[in-house]
């Protein structure tokens, strides 16, 4: 029988091996290093009065538009300011410095507009369970020694990076601070990661009030809102105007990417998509009035809004020139008419409500309203 027999690496093969494992080890140091660097922070101990006079005056921006719309209730507002009274410790805020003497809130913003409405007062205190004696309470009608330390004592950590940081860093820093606790959605991470003109653009147009009206946006507690729902349905809009007949049928993927494609967008090219946008609302909203975007139900409407029926009026409006729009405000009743019919086809009622992510659903219903708005 014939053994066989494995031979030891030679010397040379030993220092190959050696010489990998330095250099590895040398690249995870460099990267290492290079993290220690990216951030610059400063660390303060800031009074209630003090963090309240910046944020009144604008130099704590605490609505940036890559912050969540989630606003505290009075409640909760009112159990924060009872822990600084009670000395229980408050975990710090994160600023991110953006030029001299001007920050925006990374993480920390219910806590610092807690502590601004209550110093201003704007608020009474309520629910508190282990100082009840002073429920209904503005910061005014306080004795005076607790006035006195709120304004006075420390009572926030701060900390702030520094404008010289790594931008992408900074965002990083966000993400990794508010997926701590409840995740973010997706188009809550997309409006910190794909911060430029496009992501400005998107919360700009998302303020359209007949956009708000559809989704039941009534003020700023309504869940949509807070969800950014009505900024999500203007990405979706941009995305499917550029890629509808192409859909890779998801739409979160197909939003991020589109995102991240255009962050460098021009001028010109912004002007452009909004004036696309708001045409297209405009255009829905003259013809459709107040069924746009919604299913038959009945003899009437239902009053709820379908993300397919938006994705085939939007889509299919922006496909017709002006006068045909014109054409269509004035035989309003035969388009509301012609789109109830439409759902008499269980392929369309099908394609607008079921696993509308499909990319042949989301063609069929396109081109199902062009049909209808194109015959007229």
């Amino acid at each position: 029988m014939i053994g066989l027999h494995r031979s030891a690496p030679g010397r040379a093969g030993e220092r190959n091996l050696l010489e990998v494992v330095m250099s590895s080890e040398s690249e995870i140091v460099e990267k290492f290093k290079g993290a220690q660097n990216a951030l610059v922070i400063q660390a303060s101990d800031l009074s209630l009065e003090t963090i309240a006079t910046m944020a009144e005056t604008g130099a704590i921006d605490v609505a940036p538009l890559f912050q969540r719309r989630e606003r505290w209730d009075v409640r909760r507002q009112s159990a924060l300011i009872e822990s600084f009274l009670l000395n229980v410790p408050v975990p710090p805020v994160y600023l991110s410095e953006d030029d001299y003497g001007s920050y925006s809130v990374i993480d920390g913003k219910q806590r610092i507009t807690a502590v601004r409405d209550f110093m201003s007062g704007a608020f009474s205190l309520t629910s508190l369970t282990r100082f009840p004696e002073i429920n209904g309470y503005r910061f005014a009608e306080l004795p005076g020694q607790l006035q006195n330390s709120l304004k006075v004592r420390p009572y926030i950590r701060a900390i702030t990076i520094l404008r010289q940081s790594d931008r992408a860093t900074k965002y990083e820093v966000f993400h990794r601070l508010n997926s701590g606790g409840e995740p973010l959605n997706p188009q809550e991470i997309r409006n910190v990661i794909y911060r430029g003109p496009l992501n400005d653009l998107i919360m700009e147009l998302a303020n359209s009030s007949f956009l708000r009206k559809q989704l039941k946006i009534r003020d700023e507690k309504s869940s949509a809102y807070n969800l950014m729902a009505d900024a999500e349905f203007v990405l979706r809009y941009f995305m499917l105007l550029e890629n509808w007949r192409s859909f890779s049928g998801d739409y979160r993927i197909s939003m991020d990417r589109y995102m991240e494609k255009h962050g460098g967008v021009k001028a010109l090219d912004i002007e452009r998509l909004r004036d696309s946008f708001e045409r297209s609302a405009q255009a829905c909203e003259d013809i459709w009035g107040e069924y746009a975007f919604k299913r038959p139900e009945g003899l009437g409407w239902r009053d709820q809004m379908l993300a397919g029926m938006y994705d085939a009026q939007m889509i299919a409006v922006s496909m017709a020139d002006d006068k045909r729009i014109s054409m269509l405000v004035s035989r309003r009743d035969d388009v509301v008419a012609g789109t109830r019919e439409l759902f008499d086809d269980p392929d369309f009622e099908t394609a607008v409500r079921v696993a509308t992510n499909t990319a042949s659903r989301v063609i069929h219903r396109v081109e199902s309203v062009w049909q209808l708005i194109s015959s007229l």
